[in-house]
């Protein structure tokens, strides 16, 4: 092998200009880099060489030398010790003809000489392996495992390799000198997919649909590129969106040429059989394909390339969905016969598994319909329970109406589905007929008060709940957890409206002892749901977002992003994040989940979700989106017969009109809020009655405090303290706190400004860093005196709160010193870099002429250069300038 290949295998690429800076994976540099050995593990597509770039950059800026090597198949023994030895040299300034090397010294004498050298010089050094699947096994057991095993305590090895190594590295991993990233650790974070989106469309490509292209790339780094690839030449990037597939253009070139030509023989056949399935397993595949190998197949596709993941369920995986849509389309091109033959297979074995809604599905496909409806009757419970009720929905309207009506435990069913729609008055009559009949028994009864108060608390009518809560049998009467946990959300739900919030987290607290799997998943969801809310209406939205943050992963990983789980605990997860002013977080959080809520949603998520959205609009600068937020809740209100979310949206237009001094509207909108009274007052809505007047009465402060009528927003905020006290309303009391500040400015009294100092001060220690953002433009004025008077709380709290300015292009592209070069050397480097002759540096630099040709001789040597220029261009080349 010649130097010259030498050379290039040793020069790392290029690293991309637009590459994402991935706050987490730069995290765990900070985590791992002083570990003798990390290896990177992932597929095709997840960026490995991404991440090993930017993690020289990071190991040079901090002084280390760091070699870089690309592995091939050819690198038997003897010449990956040659190639190690090249690397390193060359990175260390010293390189050396590396034939003339292993002719001296056979190559473990080669790699102990070497280590050792790397060991006296002191210095922090990386070697960089990339392509790392490609070595033989030959050399990673013996050239590699030495390698590992023998490096001194300054060498650190970096692999990426698309396969799990034949290494032994439990020692390294026992001494915690081993670490591993694998494709989770790669995949794309919601939040990074659309900063890679907004970068390249802008404002031309949505929230919605930037969440929509991340859901089906699922985060892989190359998918979402090719996406990308396919809808950037579309005038209309929305429709893009919505019609991408992989069944054409460039996504399925990728899969044609790329993946599907480099399988085995008959994986490709495999793979367009089983693109029916999902999640799969080997005795699922083996069923449906008649394929013995099926097992063999899943384990190389999941080893060898993006396609497969590992899946949530013990012993499945799963197709990627671009994978999948791309499958699918070839799917399509077998024989009708075969296709049936396989969909009725399918249905066969997930019936037996009694997975009911999997079998339905297949059994239509095949177009066996008795078979369809018998299982989709079947699968419904299961769908309702676990809160998938879109696809319940369809079942109820595609099955026949006979089905039902000889069949009182299927309409039970039906009315629990109808109970979370448009039809839960219909559900909640049915409940209320089967509780009233003498000879219900007591499992009917108890289904039936799990109707009547899931649909109560669905309508926003919790007066309803109470009379049902006396007639609860105990648990040992149902034999069933699901309703004695129904039991306690729902009196979870009455005690967080009435202001007990310790109260409803002690219900939480037992139903949460009761499991979250199969039929308590979407109850415990809902109880997750209110144990946030607590946190959040006693102003905490840092415990909020600690109690939310974990179960809306779990519900991601599980259930799917846009399941009715995960959208409900995303939407109170929303408003913690807007609070403590994490708002780019908040919007992708919400990103394509609105409509979700809005089918299947609770009141309180949906004012969650909407009041989030309008201020992050506000600390957007859009006003005008703020206020069409605000609208669109109110025709949603009026349309679902919501009127307690018209209240809190009439009283956030207020305070927006508020910072704008909009004297008449604001007063056209507090008469729009008193002239509800009424409805407040009777029943069903009775229970809101404090809630209602509470938000009242600082909507109407805060029209006091524009016209400057200092003692009627006096008046209206004692009222509002002591309403938000009684109700345990934290967020709401630092409000009324800092209200009171302004009106005590607008006084000019004594304590204006230290009550304002408190309400910050409260307002930082619960993460409502927002309670500036959202105050009248006179607490800006205090704060500017609070701030002249070195109050320590304000000064944190506008510090805590200031926007995240991200790093310019400038500063995330600053010149890197590393080892490689002494302090003169890089000085007379950037000065090269300049065009400067060797008088105008020894001028710049004050030193003689020939200490500059001095250390030009070094530069030379180190870079492996020959001229000035050549020099400047190998700089740029390794990173360093």
């Amino acid at each position: 092998m010649t130097e010259s290949e030498f050379t290039l295998k040793a020069m790392p690429p290029r690293l991309p200009r637009e590459a994402l800076e991935r706050r987490h994976l730069q995290r765990a540099w900070d985590q791992v880099h002083d570990r003798a050995a990390i290896v990177i593990v992932a597929p095709a597509g997840f960026g490995k060489t991404t991440v090993l770039l930017q993690w020289r950059r990071r190991w040079m800026e901090n002084g280390a030398l760091v070699a870089w090597l690309d592995a091939d198949n050819q690198d038997e023994p003897e010449r990956f010790t040659m190639a190690l030895l090249y690397s390193l040299r060359t990175a260390s300034g010293r390189p050396v003809d590396p034939a003339a090397q292993c002719t001296v010294v056979p190559g473990v004498e080669a790699l102990t000489g070497l280590l050792s050298d790397v060991a006296m010089r002191g210095t922090q050094t990386v070697l960089m392996i990339d392509d790392g699947e490609r070595l033989p096994e030959a050399s990673v057991r013996t050239v590699l495992q030495y390698l590992l095993m023998n490096a001194p305590a300054n060498l650190h090895v970096v692999i990426g390799t698309r396969v799990q190594l034949p290494l032994q590295v439990a020692e390294l991993a026992a001494k915690g000198q081993y670490a591993a990233l694998g494709a989770e650790d790669l995949r794309l974070r919601l939040e990074e997919s659309m900063e890679v989106l907004e970068r390249r469309f802008g404002a031309r490509l949505g929230a919605d649909d930037r969440a929509r292209l991340h859901e089906a790339t699922e985060g892989w780094p190359i998918g979402l590129q090719l996406a990308i690839a396919a809808i950037e030449p579309e005038p209309d990037l929305p429709a893009a969106v919505r019609d991408l597939s992989a069944r054409h253009g460039r996504t399925q070139e990728y899969f044609v040429e790329t993946l599907l030509s480099r399988m085995p023989s008959g994986m490709a056949q495999f793979l367009e059989r089983v693109a029916i399935l999902d999640p799969l397993s080997v005795a699922l595949c083996e069923a449906v394909t008649q394929d013995p190998q099926a097992g063999a197949h899943l384990e190389w596709l999941a080893r060898e390339t993006p396609m497969v993941m590992v899946g949530e369920q013990h012993d499945y995986v799963r197709l990627h969905p671009m994978a999948r849509d791309f499958l699918l389309g070839r799917f399509e091109q077998l024989p009708r016969e075969e296709r049936d033959a396989l969909h009725a297979r399918a249905a066969r074995w997930f019936a037996a598994a009694e997975r009911y809604h999997e079998a339905a599905n297949h059994a239509l496909a095949a177009g066996h319909m008795a078979d369809a409806e018998a299982w989709a009757a079947k699968s419904l419970w299961a769908l309702s329970t676990r809160g998938q009720l879109a696809e319940a929905r369809e079942w109820l309207e595609r099955l026949p109406p006979e089905l039902f009506a000889g069949d009182p435990n299927l309409r039970l069913v039906a009315a629990s589905i109808m109970a979370f729609s448009d039809r839960n008055a219909e559900s909640q009559r049915f409940a209320c007929t089967v509780l009233d009949d003498a000879t219900t028994g007591t499992l009917t009864s108890v289904k039936a008060l799990r109707i009547a108060a899931g649909s109560a608390a669905y309508a926003d009518q919790l007066d309803k709940i109470p009379p049902l809560l006396p007639r609860w049998p105990p648990r040992e009467a149902t034999n069933s957890p699901l309703y004695t946990v129904t039991s306690l959300n729902a009196r979870a739900l009455l005690a967080l409206h009435s202001g007990e919030t310790m109260q409803a987290r002690e219900c939480i607290a037992e139903a949460i002892g009761h499991g979250d799997t199969g039929s308590l998943r979407l109850a415990a969801a809902i109880g997750r749901m209110l144990l946030g809310l607590s946190h959040l209406w006693d102003g905490d939205a840092y415990q909020a977002e600690a109690v939310l943050r974990p179960a809306l992963s779990r519900a991601e990983r599980e259930e799917g992003r846009r399941s009715l789980c995960a959208s409900l605990l995303a939407a109170v997860l929303a408003e913690a994040l807007v609070q403590s002013d994490q708002n780019e977080a908040a919007q992708a959080l919400l990103a394509n989940r609105i409509d979700v809520l809005e089918r299947n949603g609770f009141p309180d998520t949906l004012l969650c979700a909407y009041r989030s959205l309008a201020r992050i609009a506000l600390s957007q600068g859009d006003e005008r989106r703020a206020l069409g937020v605000l609208d669109d809740l109110c025709a949603l209100a009026e349309r679902s017969h919501l009127p307690r979310l018209r209240v809190h949206a009439l009283a956030e237009q207020v305070r927006i009109h508020a910072l704008r001094g909009h004297i008449e509207t604001i007063a056209s909108l507090v008469d729009a809020l008193v002239a509800m009274e009424p409805i407040f007052l009777e029943p069903p809505l009775r229970w809101f009655q404090p809630q209602y007047r509470l938000v009242v009465a600082i909507a109407t402060a805060h029209a006091a405090i524009v016209r400057y009528d200092s003692d009627a927003a006096g008046t209206q905020l004692a009222l509002a303290d002591e309403l938000a006290r009684q109700q345990h309303r934290g967020h709401d009391m630092q409000t009324t706190k800092m209200l009171r500040a302004v009106v005590a400015h607008q006084r000019d009294a004594d304590d204006a400004l230290p009550l304002m100092a408190e309400a910050l001060s409260l307002a930082q220690l619960s993460g409502n860093t927002r309670l500036l953002a959202n105050a009248p433009a006179t607490a800006a004025d205090m704060v500017d005196e609070l701030r002249a008077s070195g109050s320590r709380a304000v000064l944190r709290l506008v510090t805590n709160s200031a926007p995240k300015t991200p790093p310019t292009r400038a500063q995330r592209q600053a010149p890197v010193r590393n080892a490689l070069l002494t302090s003169k050397e890089w000085e007379i480097l950037q000065l090269l870099q300049n065009g400067m002759s060797n008088k105008q540096i020894a001028r710049t630099l004050d030193v003689g002429g020939e200490t500059v040709k001095w250390h030009l001789k070094n530069l030379f040597l180190k870079l492996s250069a020959s001229t000035r220029k050549h020099a400047v261009d190998r700089a740029r080349l390794l990173g360093i300038v």
